[in-house]
């Protein structure tokens, strides 16, 4: 299997793990997010241990991890506190469309083309749509909205920041993960309620911490590395699909009409990346 088709699966494995995400978050709502986060981290780390002399390549590629992993879940986390779970999700699934939009930033030979800023506009529009006032409008749900933007610019920012830094082995990214870890951990002590769990929190947080936080960091590093980012990212329109669909299914949150065009909007302009795989011209340069 050539690079260009391997970076994909590992994409769409990735795409499927990270579909979980939402719905571990919204059943395990009712335990501190710092503890949650922390927990589900150090889980992530453990994977790497097989590799311990890889785990530390360097404080500068320690740091931007560390603070890419734990700023990202910080944002999300706490926008499903304030916001509707699904409404949070679909704001926070912009980073895939601006991972696209941002790579010409970070690396110039790497061009949009007129379907990349016609997805900005859909994408533009389903936020707004999805935000706009409505009868079950909270003053907290703005707070959500924010934080969920936030979520979404700091994951492609981390992500194509990292592509610029060495190349590091994948257990790097268990260092990621400890440090994140201890950084939850600290906070989880300063300021959260200690907590007691229940067998099924436990098993959510095992599940959640080997998965979407665990195998899928991973995996994603390693599609990033090795594969274009414009055909990467386009790949993760189907996240948003998952996710939400099992926030209504296992999270029981409701699902409007104006949430469904606002998600079809916001994923309409994501996956209009999806249009390069089918380019030989970017095909070739991926390769």
């Amino acid at each position: 299997m050539n690079t260009k088709n391997k970076s994909l699966l590992l994409g769409l494995l990735t795409v499927f793990l990270w579909g979980s995400l939402a719905t571990f978050g919204r059943l395990l709502i009712h335990l501190p997010p710092f503890y949650q986060l922390g927990v589900a981290f150090i889980l992530g780390g453990v994977l790497s241990l097989r590799k311990p002399r890889e785990i530390f390549v360097g404080w500068k590629v320690f740091i931007w991890g560390t603070l890419g992993y734990f700023g990202y879940h910080f944002f999300l986390f706490y926008a499903f506190r304030y916001a509707l779970a699904v409404e949070a999700n679909l704001i926070n699934y912009l980073w895939p469309l601006l991972l696209v939009l941002l790579t010409p930033l970070f690396f110039p030979d790497k061009k949009l083309g007129i379907h990349h800023v016609l997805g900005g506009v859909l994408a533009v529009i389903g936020c707004v749509v999805l935000v706009s006032g409505s009868a079950s409008y909270r003053p907290d749900d703005m707070k959500g909205y924010l934080l969920a933007f936030a979520a979404a610019w700091t994951w492609p920012l981390y992500s194509l920041g990292k592509k610029k830094l060495p190349p590091t082995p994948l257990a790097a990214i268990g260092g990621f993960c400890f440090g994140a870890g201890v950084l939850c951990f600290l906070v989880h002590f300063s300021i959260e309620p200690l907590v007691n769990i229940q067998p099924r929190d436990g098993l959510l947080l095992l599940l959640m911490g080997l998965g979407p936080f665990g195998i899928a960091f991973y995996t994603w590093d390693k599609a990033l590395a090795e594969g274009d980012p414009r055909l990467i990212g386009a790949l993760t329109y189907l996240t948003p699909i998952l996710s939400t669909m099992g926030l209504v299914f296992f999270g029981g949150e409701p699902f409007g009409t104006r949430t469904l065009v606002a998600m079809a909007l916001i994923i309409g302009g994501a996956s209009s990346g999806l249009l390069d795989l089918f380019s030989s011209k970017v095909l070739k340069k991926s390769e």
